[in-house]
């Protein structure tokens, strides 16, 4: 018996014409990068090409806003503060800039909502960093959407310092107005003796005193008053710190003062540290407040 050979099928067929095909083309495509890259005019074109498809690639989203927003209006805010996202009870932030400039593109309406609005802000999350220096991104917020929004800086290096808890002695320190004598008055007398200080280590250590400013400017005889409390360091300067409670209640009395004057005084002193400790206990409670609705 003769054996009969087979004839290719179609699909034999069509592959075979399909690597037929395939080559044709690669060999054309060989030739022609051959003549770009061994001709210097072909070959300069073909960079200036490639070149603007990346320029186009990259700046796509901008170009496209321009392109097709022809009436498009630019608005520069300036000096728009940041608000910074922290635990400032853990925390001290350093080399945020209180302030960034924001850039608005978009149509008149837009921008004219944004000029009535007046509500752009930016902000700095720093709510997910820990302690060390990091870069974090300043985002614009309160802007209609639609708009090209760019943020300068839109990005800034912050270092983030852990606070510390410390006790210091406070140090009454009378300053007498004009015309007036430091020997006509008593060592100015102090609601509490000490208080606390949140800072970071290197700021406690810093700290050589917490002083009571107390100023006799525009009293006659002794008083009573709220005064405020500043730390200060070695060279005198201040330190800028957390100082709990932030003020206390001063008593002034002079030299010669009457015993009933004195007595007068020390329960107008009672009366003024019970309504500081007050409002002290209201303000925290409405903080711990807002802290719990912020945090639903």
């Amino acid at each position: 018996m003769e054996n009969k050979e087979k004839k290719p099928g179609r699909v034999q067929k069509f592959l075979s014409g399909l690597t037929r095909l395939l080559r044709t083309i690669t060999s054309r495509i060989s030739k022609l990068f051959d003549r770009i890259i061994y001709n210097d005019k072909l070959s300069l074109i073909a960079s200036l090409v490639m070149a603007l498809l990346i320029c186009l690639s990259i700046n796509y989203q901008d170009l496209s806003f321009r392109l097709f927003n022809k009436d498009a209006v630019t608005l520069n805010l300036a000096a728009i503060p940041v608000e910074v996202l922290v635990d400032e009870n853990t925390y001290e932030v350093s080399g945020l800039p209180t302030t960034a400039d924001i850039t608005v593109e978009g149509d008149a309406a837009d921008i004219q909502l944004v000029r009535t609005q007046n509500s752009a802000s930016v902000t700095a999350d720093l709510r997910s960093l820990g302690e060390g220096t990091n870069t974090v991104s300043l985002d614009a917020a309160g802007l209609p959407t639609g708009l090209n929004v760019r943020v300068n800086p839109s990005t800034v290096q912050v270092t983030l310092a852990k606070k510390y808890t410390k006790t210091f002695f406070i140090t009454p320190d009378l300053i007498v107005g004009t015309g007036q004598s430091i020997n006509a008055y008593n060592k100015p007398t102090l609601s509490s003796r000490s208080v606390t200080v949140r800072a970071t280590r290197d700021k406690l250590n810093a700290i050589r005193a917490i002083r009571a400013i107390v100023d006799t400017s525009g009293n006659e005889g002794g008083f009573v008053a709220e005064v405020p409390l500043v730390a200060y360091d070695s060279q005198g300067k201040q330190v800028n710190v957390t100082i709990s409670p932030s003020t206390v209640t001063a008593t002034v009395t002079l030299v010669n003062s009457s015993s009933s004057t004195t007595s007068a005084l020390s329960q107008e002193a009672s009366e003024k540290e019970s309504e500081r400790k007050a409002s002290e206990a209201s303000l925290e409670a409405a903080g711990s407040q807002d802290s719990e609705t912020t945090g639903q």
